[in-house]
């Protein structure tokens, strides 16, 4: 039987082959891959936070008012909270107080805490902290290399930052 010139495609070896080697990479890929997921949500989380800080402080300074307040939602900071216009000044955002921003609830995989009792930080009329200094923190496991603990420090000028945790210890901070 004559045979046909210049037949193409792969044998059933190479196709073996190549599958082989895409399951050793796969292998090694997805662990770092999943590392990645959880250190860019932690990194989406803390730029949440620094933005709605950095929005109600600016909201305090625009409308010349010293009731802009972020609130966590009941449940904690876990639940979500929200950056609204206390005219009343009682620590919650209550029907027909103007809300600026609210956040969902956090991923159940991620921790974030937050200064509590009152779960607030309220901004005078020229941007400074009417409340205590805060912090609030983002830990996917503890002490871990891999995702390191963030954190959005809030000072009493009302400037928030982030900071990230260079030494994998939880409990020394940022």
């Amino acid at each position: 039987m004559p045979r046909r010139a210049g037949t193409r495609g792969f044998t059933l070896i190479e196709l073996m082959l190549v599958i082989g080697i895409m399951g050793v990479l796969a292998v090694v890929a997805v662990p770092a891959m999943r590392d990645m997921i959880i250190s860019n949500r932690m990194k989406t989380l803390s730029l949440d936070i620094y933005t709605s800080l950095a929005l109600a402080r600016s909201e305090a300074i625009k409308r010349n008012a010293g009731n802009i307040s972020m609130i966590a939602n009941p449940g904690g900071w876990q639940s979500g909270w929200k950056v609204c216009v206390d005219t009343n000044s009682d620590g919650d955002c209550d029907s027909g107080e103007p809300v600026v921003i609210a956040m969902d609830t956090v991923e159940s995989g991620i921790t974030l805490t937050g200064p509590s009792g009152p779960a607030l930080v309220t901004f005078s009329r020229d941007g400074r902290l009417s409340t205590a200094a805060a912090s609030f923190r983002i830990v996917y496991t503890t002490n871990n290399s891999q995702t390191p603990m963030r954190c959005v420090e809030l000072s009493v000028s009302g400037r928030p930052k982030t900071l990230v945790d260079g030494n994998a210890i939880d409990s020394d901070g940022c």
